[in-house]
């Protein structure tokens, strides 16, 4: 009876070891399928796959519109400078034009004070000039009508 006891003893011994191996593995076996619940699926690998060849498309479309931006940014400093260039040449231009005309004016004085015609000068722009309506700028007396 003592044996049977004793093994009986042991057997339980044994039966509470194997619960607590099983309580542990089923604490192990839940984390891991948590885990594996916060794992992606594979229809996120796929969108991912999609992601990814969407940003390098847009990558590349950014590429080139940089490298656009920088090409249209350099012909506008180049119209800019032919700009400048021409506005000189313009200037230059009127410049040469308005001494041609002014020494063709002169001669054309020069021409008529010789035959004996009035020239009329023209008026100089140095001298400041006045218009108005004729009314005195000075304060005047008030009149008072007398009753």
């Amino acid at each position: 009876m003592q044996t049977l006891q004793k093994r009986l003893i042991q057997k339980t011994e044994e039966v509470v070891e194997r619960e607590l191996l099983i309580k542990e593995k089923d604490k192990i076996y839940i984390e891991l399928k948590q885990i594996l619940a916060r794992q992606p699926g594979p229809e996120v690998a796929e969108q991912l796959s999609v992601y990814q060849q969407n940003l390098k498309a847009k990558t590349k479309q950014m590429k080139v519109m940089a490298s656009e931006l920088n090409m249209y940014e350099t012909q506008v400093q180049e119209y800019k400078f032919e700009i400048e260039k021409l506005s000189r040449e313009l200037q230059d231009v009127k410049k040469k034009y308005f001494v041609h005309k002014k020494k063709e004016y002169q001669q054309r004085d020069r021409d008529k004070t010789l035959s004996g015609v009035a020239v009329i000068s023209p008026q100089r722009n140095d001298v400041p000039k006045y218009t108005g309506g004729g009314f005195s700028l000075k304060q005047q007396p008030k009149i008072q009508a007398v009753i």
